[in-house]
């Protein structure tokens, strides 16, 4: 597989619009850093980013979400359900196509821009209380959206126990991943201790199938 493996189709509206949104959420991370999180409103940012409020709030839906928003989410998701021509395969064809792709993921998606950002996400969301409220929403909605792609693509209900908790441990085991990360003081390049910590998942979803 090639890096063009990894590159998603996207209409020129949706590039545009993935463009606004990683100018907003980085120039609302630096006002944030800046200012502080709770000194600087929606208002401010969208000045600071040539926008209007309505525009940020369309984007984003509340300011705690120009923390959270992560741009490599639905890319991951992309990747997932185009992987392998979409079509129904088993889990363990999934799987094997995932070992190959994720090191392409991780190597596409997080850049040394991307990882600084990541570090001050994670930052806020560490002491920010409805920050780390939201995390928790946005993280079971994307544990559900992971349960109902993998159900699409091996054929398996999306109630089944072991779909459930392929997207528990993909989705919550990524969250244990940047803790970690954090926990070290961001020590070292997050896209390694991704690989080390997807490279575990994928065997841990692997050993569920069997």
């Amino acid at each position: 597989m090639s890096d063009a493996a990894v590159e998603l189709p996207s209409t020129s509206w949706e590039r545009r619009k993935i463009e606004a949104m990683s100018r907003i959420q980085r120039v609302a991370l630096d006002l944030f850093d800046e200012h502080g999180y709770r000194n600087v409103t929606i208002e401010r940012v969208a000045a600071a980013a040539g926008v209007s409020p309505s525009s940020v709030y369309r984007y984003f839906g509340t300011k705690e979400m120009l923390v959270l928003h992560d741009e490599a989410d639905p890319k991951v998701l992309e990747a997932i359900r185009t992987a392998g021509g979409g079509t129904t395969v088993e889990p363990a064809g999934l799987i094997a196509v995932a070992r190959m792709l994720v090191p392409l993921l991780i190597e596409s998606l997080l850049t040394e821009e991307s990882e600084r950002r990541i570090r001050q996400r994670l930052q806020y969301t560490a002491a920010i209380p409805e920050i780390k409220v939201g995390q928790s929403k946005q993280m079971r909605e994307m544990e559900d959206q992971f349960r109902t792609l993998f159900a699409e693509r091996t054929g398996f209900a999306p109630n089944d126990l072991r779909v459930r908790m392929a997207a528990a441990t993909a989705v919550w085991g990524c969250v244990a991943a940047l803790d970690h990360w954090a926990g070290t003081g961001f020590a070292g390049r997050l896209k390694d201790v991704y690989t080390e910590a997807v490279g575990s998942i994928i065997d841990q979803i692997e050993t569920m199938f069997r």
